[in-house]
């Protein structure tokens, strides 16, 4: 037999398809059944273990809320007016007997020389003219 004789390869749109026996069909039938299985567990793997990831971030969370919590209550009792005044008085400081008002009766100093530029604008609070 020639080589012209001989039926030509199977192709499709130009390309020519590997001869496989039966055995390679098997083995490539087991390898995408096989894929097709482990699809599943892995993702369910994965599935699980972003849901712990999570668990532990929320728990932290909730550990961080309360410990802020507790910082808040901290602060409330430090800053209480009765904790401080108790503490003045710890310390030896007492209220005054006698309050000294002064009146001046001069005009204070010429404010500085600033260029437009630097000076704050009307909106910023305290920036209007001084009494």
């Amino acid at each position: 037999m020639t080589a012209l004789d001989q039926p030509a390869p199977r192709t499709h749109r130009g390309l020519s398809l590997p001869k496989l026996g039966v055995s390679g069909w098997v083995v490539a039938g087991a390898l995408i059944v096989s894929a097709s299985a482990m699809a599943p567990v892995v993702q369910n793997s994965l599935m699980t273990t972003q849901g712990r990831n999570l668990e532990a971030l929320e728990g932290e969370q909730t550990a961080l809320q309360v410990e802020m919590r507790q910082l808040e209550a901290e602060i409330a009792r430090l800053i209480s007016v009765d904790r401080i005044a108790r503490r003045a008085l710890e310390i030896g400081l007492v209220p005054g007997a006698n309050a000294i008002f002064v009146s001046i009766g001069e005009a204070g100093p010429e404010p500085p020389k600033i260029p437009a530029e630097h000076l704050p604008e009307a909106s910023e609070p305290g920036s209007g003219p001084a009494p």
